[in-house]
């Protein structure tokens, strides 16, 4: 639903007020997911600003500086979270403790503890040496939580997380809205020349599932900006309001290929689903541009290292029928679809989860699985419903073929995140995200590792990348691993992770960086 009647024109007269129609409502602002972080972004501040060009700039922490694997952080003394505490360098130890625990994603980038050097120096510590950790520590993920405040169940966190933010939460009415007010008290904002509290009074964020009725309020002048207008309408928007987009750091909308069981065993079958799949087309043609191609399965283009790897596979169905008979799939049967001489089919078990794969990314999988039948590929698209997501359904490694999602993270990490092979406890990926629902057992899952690698010594070499001190030599490493990745048909990229706005034209002042939009300094004119 969106705003009730007699809100029309009323976004534009509430001048201290902004109504913003975003899409999906995390279950909890504490899932380690850029749904639950957005909101959050409003609320918490983090130790370094990452700016909507892509620059660093000081936040929480005045100055910072790496040694190997310890980075120093000099923090500002004047800051107070909206629950009366202050910052000092043991909340910093305090959040550092919390992260570890809460998603296998902060071990995997390297991290390891903090130590408190004195009341306003604090010391970061990695296993490895980590280049990007100022990079990681401006996301919304990395967001300070006030001391007194990590006492509290994950739950109670997740409700109502307490930061030093410009906006604090007033209500969250489930399957509505969260309502953010001022923090009066504001005074370190991060834009250069607004150190004092946010401009808007009230942000109304509020949850419109349906694309179309959030263009729909647009239009009438019942919102004041709105998040992913559908792809039909975005020439239109941008020739119309006020408009922005980012691609999100870390990997893109990739298709992940499951290479423990079933068909995706086989390298020349991950070639020839690659060379089949004529994902530039239905790119082009289903977004019309409003997302991008994306063709490394690896690592976005937003993300520090990446190469281009846009030409890798390009459409050619011969060559993949070429490899699919050299693979034994040599005849055809009377649907259409691929057989080996033991009579199986070419079948693939693709199941889609909701809150990763919008409506318009289905449309896309559907022109996908159109492409492949015409060279035998039958590829079974399953529909997941919430409750399917939430019991952790077909995360199993005999239970899907290929899966479709994104990794947000700002830094060539998310490479040890989405490649690590686990030590084979049982953990997916949804399971982990509902953190009242973690069980510290001491193991090592990695349910991030959809392609189910094996191969220690990929790993091997993301480390060895990380710890190069040379930036030249590490951005060949890496490079080198990214197209390895592509020559082995591990993951094929399909299309960017992209954050569209479009808002009323009053709007100035908008801060819109890689991890989301951040609203302190705007204001309705």
């Amino acid at each position: 639903m969106g705003p009730g009647p007699g809100q029309a024109a009323a976004a534009r007269d509430e001048k201290d007020t902004l109504i913003y129609l975003h899409s999906i409502e995390p279950k909890t602002l504490y899932q380690w997911w850029t749904q639950a972080e957005y909101p959050r972004r409003q609320l918490q501040d983090s130790l370094v600003f990452l700016d909507g060009e892509g620059n660093l700039r000081p936040w929480l922490a005045k100055s910072w500086k790496q040694d190997g694997t310890v980075w120093t952080f000099n923090l500002r003394d004047d800051v107070v979270f909206s629950d009366g505490s202050k910052l000092n360098a043991e909340t910093v130890a305090k959040n550092v403790e919390f992260w570890l625990k809460i998603s296998t994603s902060v071990p995997d980038s390297f991290f390891k503890e903090a130590k408190v050097i004195d009341d306003n120096t604090v010391e970061i510590h990695t296993t490895i040496p980590q280049p990007w950790l100022a990079h990681l520590l401006s996301s919304s993920g990395f967001g300070l939580n006030s001391t007194p405040s990590l006492a509290r169940d994950i739950k109670e966190i997740g409700e109502n997380p307490i930061g030093s933010g410009p906006f604090v939460l007033k209500a969250w009415k489930r399957g509505d809205e969260i309502v953010l007010e001022r923090n009066e008290a504001y005074k370190w904002g991060p834009v250069p020349g607004s150190p004092g509290p946010a401009q808007l009074k009230t942000i109304r964020w509020k949850f419109v599932p349906d694309a179309n009725a959030r263009w729909l309020a647009l239009e009438k002048g019942e919102a004041d900006l709105i998040y992913d207008p559908p792809s039909v309408k975005w020439k239109e928007a941008k020739e119309k309001y006020l408009t922005s987009t980012r691609f999100a750091p870390g990997r893109a909308q990739s298709l992940s290929l499951n290479t423990e069981f079933g068909p995706f065993t086989d390298k020349r079958v991950r070639q020839a689903f690659a060379y089949a799949s004529n994902r530039q087309k239905i790119v082009d043609t289903l977004f019309r541009g409003s997302v991008q191609y994306e063709g490394n399965g690896a690592l976005s283009q937003t993300t520090p290292e990446y190469i281009n790897l846009d030409n890798a596979y390009p459409y050619d169905p011969q060559k993949a029928v070429k490899l699919l008979e050299e693979a034994g799939y040599t005849t055809v049967n009377a649907e259409g679809y691929r057989v080996n001489a033991e009579g199986k089919v070419l079948q693939v078990e693709f199941p889609v989860y909701p809150t990763i794969v919008s409506p318009e990314g289905y449309a896309a999988l559907q022109a996908l699985q159109a492409e492949v039948k015409k060279v035998g590929f039958k590829l079974n698209l399953i529909a997941l419903t919430p409750t399917d997501l939430a019991a952790g359904r077909y995360t199993k490694p005999d239970e899907y073929h290929v899966y479709l999602g994104y990794w947000t993270w700002y830094a060539p990490t998310v490479l040890s995140i989405n490649y690590r092979p686990g030590d084979g406890s049982t953990g997916t990926i949804f399971g982990r995200q509902n953190l009242n629902q973690i069980l510290t057992t001491g193991s090592s899952p990695n349910p991030h590792n959809r392609v189910r690698s094996r191969d220690w010594k990929l790993q091997e070499a993301i480390l060895a990348a990380h710890s190069e001190e040379d930036p030249k030599a590490r951005h060949d490493k890496l490079a080198a691993i990214q197209q390895q990745i592509s020559d082995e048909a591990l993951a094929l990229g399909f299309y960017t992770s992209t954050y569209n706005l479009a808002g009323q034209t009053y709007l100035t002042g908008l801060t819109h960086n890689i991890f989301g939009p951040i609203f302190y300094d705007l204001k309705k004119n």
